[in-house]
């Protein structure tokens, strides 16, 4: 009868760590009630044995025994979902347990008591082991329906370990059988407790690893009690004290990490109250961060949620743009900062911050301090750090990755200590950039898909589109050709003028609609290695031929020896003709238009890259500050007769070549459109091998001054 009381102890411990976890959730609840239903039921029956038939205590065994069936239905309910349904005959288990409590209330009242008739007592075991039983059948239903191989594996374990624990049991009434289930349901208590704690706990192994584990932890301690207390035993009695020091040490163990867990928690509210909130709202943030996607939602939630914690006063954001040049400020608390961060310009410091993923000021400081009789490259390094943080108003840095990319920092300030935060809380603060730089990416993603989507839906009216137009389209144009005067007839009136008008517009809308499905339709070119300057040469010069009557001066700056790039020639001369054509068109009185190509060294995302770039500059009339945000925005023009989709449809074929375009402007001053395209790290590595053969009095662009005619 020991095993019942080392079920009992172990059942309080069981659902005791349960119940101390944090969060605690329903099941949990749940779950402590019916390992602690098991618990009472296993010491009243172990009290009880040792006392005559009709004791209190035998009547209180029988009494936590009827609830049994009731709680563990309701856990397992709870435990297997609303999916489940409802646990089968359970309306006739609860009436049965209603029949039950009665009776044995009423034996109190009885001279001779129910409970002690052998036949009441037989009725009682049915009732409870049916009941437990119909407990493992809900699981055994729930295994055949449910879909998914990995919840089958997780519910065959259940069940199995379920079934043989209540037929154990059953058969422990059985005079000569041997005395397993106590044992077994100690194991099955601490069974149900690890697959609540670990949800995808599938590998047996595994579990019973955990099992040896704590076995062995509760022998060691169980030696060094026994080891203890030998001496103040009788010899007797020293196969007792090792059984309770067993005992003692495997409850302790099991209930030892979640009463730490609870204990340091209390003591942190307590004492540390500034930094347990502070852990209770970056924890909270976290929890609440995996359910944002929108970047609008993300910073307002994350600037709150560190305002709320007391522990900052100055705190910030900064997202990479698209292109990767800089670093834009997009939420801030307190004093506002820099409000756009180049990334050229603090290229070391960037470079610094994804390598270490965080950045200091105490920490630059004591650098700064190793390095102060020393003057060099490694201290201005330091220096140029320094007043970059001076720009974010921050103490600490934190960098928001994405696979190894830079996409923004998160910088935070107290101002009211001069090293504010500990290394723990700095970890904290990493954990929370860390999460930002999921949702980033994640949020990028979701703005792929959109934007993919929103492809597609114009892709699909783009050719309906196309349909419907262009065949009336052609007939108009048909017409009006048809009922223009043939050469040598007289028109009358302005008929002519009219139906040369209808022409014009007709090839005009043909014009639209199909640069309309350039822009829609999803891309397909060929990329291979590719001279930029070969391309630029041959596109450059087709203009020539067709603008010859202007009075546009055209020069060209060629660097020599630039590395290839991965592009579609097509594409990328389709890309020239359109910003060069723009060019001409803020010239209407002529000008000199310069087409430059260079290499470019910078960061793209925090990580150094090259870049071959496009530099094409007008003397022309400028763009209106106001104009240069919509230039990309399709149908957006300036021009009288202008469709609004050339810059769109050049930005859409170089954004797929992995690039970007640049625009800078001033009203009266010309435009410069940069076009970069990214070279590979193989083909710019060959490039800078090959210069440094050349001397550098050598190393000159090709010029060429192409008059106007």
């Amino acid at each position: 009868m020991l095993s019942a009381l080392v079920a009992a102890i172990v059942g309080l411990a069981v659902g005791g760590a349960v119940l101390l976890r944090d969060p605690r959730r329903s099941v949990h609840v749940l779950f402590a009630t019916f390992a602690f239903n098991v618990a009472v039921q296993r010491l009243l029956h172990f009290l009880g044995s040792t006392q005559e038939s009709g004791s209190l205590l035998r009547w209180a065994a029988m009494l936590a025994a009827v609830s049994l069936p009731a709680t563990a239905q309701r856990f397992f309910r709870a435990f297997l979902g609303d999916e489940a349904g409802p646990p089968p005959m359970s309306r006739i288990t609860l009436a049965g347990a209603v029949v039950l409590y009665l009776a044995l209330l009423s034996s109190l009242f009885l001279t001779t008591p129910v409970h002690t008739n052998q036949w009441f007592y037989l009725g009682l075991l049915t009732y409870v082991f049916l009941g437990l039983y119909l407990s493992v059948y809900y699981l055994y239903r729930r295994y055949r329906r449910t879909p998914s191989r990995v919840e089958k594996i997780r519910l065959l374990y259940l069940l199995i370990g379920g079934l043989a624990t209540v037929t154990a049991a059953a058969l422990d009434l059985v005079p000569w059988m041997p005395s397993l289930g106590n044992i077994l349901i100690t194991i099955y208590l601490y069974f149900l407790s690890q697959t609540l704690v670990r949800y995808r706990l599938l590998d047996l192994n595994e579990l019973l690893g955990r099992m040896v584990v704590l076995a062995a932890l509760a022998s060691i301690a169980t030696l060094i009690f026994g080891l203890l207390l030998i001496k103040l035993v009788d010899l007797n009695e020293i196969g007792l004290l090792f059984l309770n020091a067993l005992i003692a040490s495997t409850a302790i163990i099991i209930v030892f990490e979640p009463l730490r867990a609870l204990l340091e928690r209390v003591v942190n509210r307590w004492m540390f109250q500034e930094k347990y909130e502070l852990f209770r709202r970056i924890e909270s943030l976290r929890t609440d961060l995996m359910n944002v996607i929108d970047v609008r939602d993300l910073v307002p939630r994350v600037l709150s949620a560190l305002e709320d914690s007391r522990r900052v006063t100055h705190a910030s954001m900064y997202i990479v743009d698209p292109d990767g040049s800089a670093y834009d400020l997009i939420g801030h608390v307190g004093p506002r900062p820099e409000g756009r961060i180049d990334a050229v310009a603090h290229r070391g410091f960037l470079e610094r911050l994804r390598r270490a993923g965080v950045v200091s000021v105490e920490g630059l400081e004591r650098e700064l301090l190793a390095l102060r009789n020393r003057q060099g490259e490694e201290r201005e390094a330091l220096l140029l750090v320094v007043r970059a943080l001076e720009l974010v108003n921050g103490s600490v840095v934190l960098a928001i990755l994405g696979e190894e990319q830079l996409l923004g920092m998160l910088v935070l300030r107290d101002e009211r200590l001069r090293e504010a935060y500990s290394s723990e809380e700095i970890e904290l603060f990493r954990s929370v950039a860390a999460s930002i730089g999921v949702t980033l990416q994640n949020s990028q993603i979701y703005e792929r898909m959109k934007e993919r989507d929103r492809l597609a839906a114009l892709g699909q009216m783009a050719a309906g589109l196309a349909h419907e137009i262009r065949n009336p389209l052609g007939s108009i144009k048909g017409a009006a050709q048809y009922l223009q005067p043939v050469e040598g007839q007289q028109p009358e009136g302005s008929t002519r003028e009219f139906l040369g008008i209808i022409v014009e517009e007709v090839d005009r809308l043909n014009k639209i609609v199909s640069q309309f499905l350039d822009y829609a339709r999803p891309y397909r070119g060929e990329q291979s290695p590719l001279d930029v300057n070969d391309v630029v040469r041959k596109t450059l010069n087709l203009i020539e031929r067709e603008r010859s009557g202007s009075h546009v001066e055209i020069v060209m700056n060629l660097l020599d020896g630039l590395p290839p790039v991965r592009a579609d020639a097509q594409q990328l001369r389709q890309v020239i003709l359109n910003l060069t054509l723009n060019a001409f068109d803020a010239m209407p009185q002529g000008g000199r238009l310069q087409v430059t190509t260079s290499l470019r060294r910078s960061t793209r995302r925090g990580a150094a890259a090259a870049f071959l770039e496009i530099r094409i500059r007008d003397d022309g009339i400028g763009i209106p500050l106001a104009d240069l945000r919509n230039l990309f925005i399709p149908f957006f023009t300036t021009k009288e007769k202008g469709t609004g989709l050339g810059l769109p449809i050049s930005q859409r074929i170089i954004e797929n070549h992995g690039g970007t375009i640049e625009v800078r402007s001033q009203p009266g001053s010309g435009a410069t459109f940069t076009v970069l395209l990214p070279v590979e790290a193989d083909a710019y590595a060959s490039y800078a091998e090959a210069r440094k053969s050349v001397p550098p009095g050598m190393r000159k662009p090709t010029s060429a001054t192409v008059s106007p005619k």
